[in-house]
């Protein structure tokens, strides 16, 4: 017989036992979900925090960035860097950390699938132009002759984008070239042969002299180079690679095809520059146009040439055209007799040495490069000459240059 009482009691206790198993599976999954929507905020902050307003979507883009990452709109204060890195110190905040994710990809070259990136504002990147990061680049290799290797290499630096939310997201990578290892160290063992003899003890009037005269001494003008083409690069047309004799490396090592100490302008200035920079001495690059007037075969439409800083004082000096190299062979006589004349061949060697930017823009031709050999017309080895920076009013001048030169001081 059946207790109906017992029943429904049973009944009763199951109901209130089920309620309470489907209460504290609610509350676990309440719980569950609370935590999870906690977690996911903390990620997304975590991921935020340090670029402000940065949405997460395109924070997340940086998960796989082994090396630096910046926020290019909200600029962190940048590292401070030695006065002898003249273009370093003439940028924005904003793009000298654009420089330091540069030169930390540089030194960083043989990590495996080590990468930096830079995330920007569609808006910010529309008001500066598509090569400006690339402009930045190209600021920190020229206060670095000693990565010659970025510009006779090609490809050096790999880019690659993505866009999400109204920003971009830059990331870049490089290789390292196989002849890179050797050549960095016949150039750091040929730059501290070049210095063992330079005295340092003397004051940096006459320690610049001293390079300035051993660098013209040592180099030979590449003409093989200035006469052919920059190759281009087989797998990129857009992209040209620069002969060793435009770099440093040229001047203190030798050109491309193996020539000991055969460079052009940009070889020239680029070794003065580094040796300027191995004594403590700030020094650039800078690039325009140079002609002799009347017009001569020495005029160059492109040339680069320095802006070096001698006690808290600028001046400009091209150690290219300073550089007298005279084929006896064509007047044995006659070019012997010149470089007799000690004085005379002294100030030859020395007409564009340490002038002011208006001095080397309209330079004369004087009496103290007039020579009167016997036996022969009175011959001045200098025209009246100017070298012109390139500038926004120069025609046809490409944007990077105009960038690059506006880093770079006046010689007052």
């Amino acid at each position: 017989m059946i207790n109906n009482d017992n029943t429904s009691k049973e009944n009763k206790n199951n109901n209130k036992r089920r309620k309470r198993r489907s209460s504290t599976l609610t509350i676990i999954f309440v719980g569950f979900l609370v935590v999870g929507v906690f977690l996911a905020l903390m990620s997304m902050t975590e991921d935020t925090s340090e670029f402000g307003s940065l949405p997460h979507r395109v924070a997340s883009t940086l998960k796989d960035v082994s090396g630096k990452y910046m926020y290019y709109d909200e600029p962190e204060a940048p590292q401070e860097l030695d006065d002898i890195w003249v273009m370093y110190q003439n940028l924005d905040d904003a793009d000298k950390n654009v420089y330091n994710i540069f030169i930390d990809l540089v030194e960083n070259r043989t990590v495996e699938d080590y990468s930096n990136a830079i995330v920007i504002s569609e808006a910010k990147m529309d008001e500066l132009g598509e090569d400006h990061f690339w402009n930045v680049y190209y600021a920190m290799c020229y206060d670095h002759p000693e990565y010659f290797f970025l510009m006779s290499e090609s490809s050096a630096i790999h880019c690659s984008s993505l866009s999400y939310d109204g920003y971009i997201t830059y990331f870049f990578d490089m290789e390292t070239a196989p002849s890179e290892a050797d050549q960095i160290v016949a150039f750091e063992k040929a730059s501290e042969d070049f210095m063992k003899d330079i005295d340092l003890s003397m004051s940096d009037e006459d320690i610049e002299l001293a390079i300035h005269d051993k660098l013209i001494d040592l180099v030979t003008y590449d003409y093989d180079i200035l006469e052919s083409d920059l190759p281009e690069n087989p797998d990129n047309d857009s992209e040209i690679i620069w002969d060793l004799g435009n770099t440093a490396y040229g001047a203190l090592v030798c050109d491309s095809e193996g020539r000991r100490n055969h460079a052009v302008c940009s070889g020239y200035a680029f070794a003065f520059e580094y040796l300027m920079h191995k004594v403590g001495i700030p020094c650039s690059m800078v690039s325009g146009s140079a002609f002799c007037i009347p017009a001569s075969s020495l005029d160059q439409d492109i040339h680069a040439w320095n802006v070096v800083n001698i006690s808290g004082q600028w001046f400009e000096v091209d150690p290219t055209w300073n550089d007298n190299d005279y084929d006896l062979s064509e007047d044995y006589e006659f070019f012997s007799a010149l470089k007799n004349d000690t004085e005379k061949y002294n100030n030859l060697r020395h007409h564009y040495y340490n002038l002011s930017t208006a001095e080397i823009k309209d330079l004369k031709a004087s009496d103290d490069t007039l020579f009167n050999v016997d036996g022969y017309e009175p011959y001045n080895a200098v025209y009246d000459s100017s070298h012109v920076r390139f500038d926004h009013t120069t025609e046809g001048c490409e944007d990077i240059e105009i960038f690059l030169n506006s880093l770079v001081p006046i010689a007052e």
